[in-house]
């Protein structure tokens, strides 16, 4: 059972930017999984756009692929490059999460910790387990958790 949301990765210039370019990208990359008769390619449970869209990945309780050692937590990818060091000018890519997107994550968020009981000291950023700097800078980490909270 998942225990953890853990946000990322951003999305840059030589990532892709919608559903289908990303499960192609994670199928090449060999994040392929079996699970209850089909087979999944895109390592996230979860992923929103910048219009606020959220698509389902890989089902809740199948292991993903979104950050080494820590797979078997849910992972939610935001679409965007939300650092200011990779992405100074927002030429790249969205440099910060649209209003529509944080409301969709806030949702999401709100719903998957009443499903299993996630502590907020368990909502992660890809960051706080992986050498990145995913989500980036600019996303409101602590704003978001309080409209979690």
């Amino acid at each position: 059972m998942p225990a953890i949301i853990q946000l990322g990765p951003n999305a840059t210039d030589s990532l892709p930017l919608d559903l289908d370019s990303w499960d192609q990208f994670h199928r090449i990359r060999g994040f392929s999984v079996f699970y209850w008769g089909r087979v999944y390619h895109l390592g996230y449970h979860f992923m929103i756009f910048p219009d606020g869209t959220v698509k389902q990945g890989r089902p809740e309780h199948c292991v993903g692929a979104h950050a080494k050692g820590f797979n078997s937590y849910l992972g939610i990818a935001l679409i965007g490059d939300f650092s200011t060091k990779s992405n100074p000018t927002g030429d790249k890519a969205q440099a910060k999460p649209t209003p529509a997107q944080m409301r969709a994550l806030v949702l999401l968020c709100r719903r998957l910790r009443e499903r299993y009981n996630i502590p907020l000291s368990r909502i992660i950023r890809h960051s706080d387990v992986s050498r990145t700097r995913c989500p980036g800078d600019r996303f409101p980490f602590d704003e978001f958790l309080k409209q979690i909270g």
